[in-house]
Order: C-alpha cells, then structure tokens, then sequence
C-alpha cells in the first residue's frame, strides 16, 4: 500500500515523460518493468556513446530527447537481443512496432525481428517478417535512399524472402523477387550466382 502512495506522488521525468510512455510503462507487469529497466542500464553501460545516464529513465527534465517511442524502446529490446534474452527482446520489439512512428523505423524493427526468428529458426515467423517489410519497402524507400547517399543498400528480408521462397520450392517466385531488387536498385551482391542457380532450377523441371 505504502509503495502505491509513493508511486503517486513520485515525480514523472525522464525519457518515459518525455515519449509519453509513462501509461504503457505502468500497465506493465513488475517483472516486465524490471526487465526493461535491466536492459536500458545495460544499454546505458555497455554503449559509451548512448546519450542518457540511467537517471534519465525516470526522472529529470528531458525536453528533447533523441528517440521516438518506437527507437526507445528498440533500442532496449536490442540489447536483450544481444543478451540473448529472446523472449523480453521480442516482446519490447512488438510493442514498439505498434507505436505511432515512420515507416523507416518500422522496417528497422522488422529487421531486428527477423535477426531474432533467424537466431531461434523459427522459419514462419521469418517468412511474416520479410512479406510485412518487402509490403512497406515502397513506405521507405525514399528514405533509405536518402540515408544512403542515393543508393540502397542491401535489405536482409529481401534476401531471405529469397532464400525461403527457393527453400519452399517457389522457384519462379523467388526468381521474380530477385528480379524486383535489380529493377529497384536494392544492392544484392549475389543477384547474379542466385539468378543462375534459380533459372537452372526452373530448366530441370522444365518450366523456364
């Protein structure tokens, strides 16, 4: 009951007044809030160039603050990703993605959320990752262009989705997806080697 009180009256600050995250923080579990605080110490630790103490999570006057909910909380879930924590990383990464927030930033976290099913092989949440960012890649292509001087660089679900569609027997699906990244630009090292393998594939069962 004490702590109840307490909770009240304490001063909300910080990056969780700041993001306007203060109702989600509090309608989680304890040991979910334990689990976020754990990992944005860590955060906070290990990265030398992260902006915030861990005073800042609480507390304190942060009027501009360098993250939107979304990259906040990608942020922390990254580290646990790291820590090789799978089931807080996943939960921090969905609740991030159901924030209000860019495209880009959207396609950041899928990205992160498929490096996490690749690490647990799980290959249907792989192939859901890839779709949902191959659907919002023309969301964010402008921008990516632009974050990279005019280029695209190369994007990992493109290539997986590649590598699942060939993996399933979808060869000619997998071969038109390969064709879309060289008409759009997207760098893909191995376009040519995967072109031949795929073509050869269609040859020898004699749907070229």
């Amino acid at each position: 009951m004490i702590g109840k009180v307490f909770q009240i009256f304490r001063e909300k600050g910080g990056l969780l007044k700041a993001l306007d995250l203060w109702d989600w923080f509090e309608s989680l579990h304890p040991r979910q809030q334990k689990a976020v605080k754990k990992y944005y110490s860590l955060k906070v630790i290990k990265n030398l160039n992260f902006p915030y103490k861990a005073k800042h999570f609480d507390s304190g006057e942060i009027s501009r603050p360098l993250y939107t909910k979304r990259t906040f909380l990608a942020t922390i879930a990254q580290t646990a990703l790291l820590e090789g924590d799978y089931e807080t990383a996943k939960w921090l990464y969905e609740s991030a993605i159901e924030m209000e927030g860019s495209p880009y930033e959207e396609h950041l976290i899928l990205n992160d959320l498929l490096l996490l099913a690749q690490k647990l092989g799980d290959f249907e949440a792989m192939e859901n990752y890839c779709r949902r960012d191959i659907e919002l890649f023309p969301q964010y292509r402008d921008e990516l262009e632009r974050r990279w001087g005019g280029k695209i660089p190369q994007l990992n679900t493109f290539e997986v989705m590649v590598y699942l569609l060939e993996r399933k027997g979808k060869v000619r699906e997998a071969l038109e997806l390969a064709e879309f990244m060289k008409r759009e630009g997207i760098t893909y090292p191995y376009y040519e080697d995967v072109k031949k393998r795929l073509l050869e594939k269609l040859k020898d069962e004699g749907r070229e």
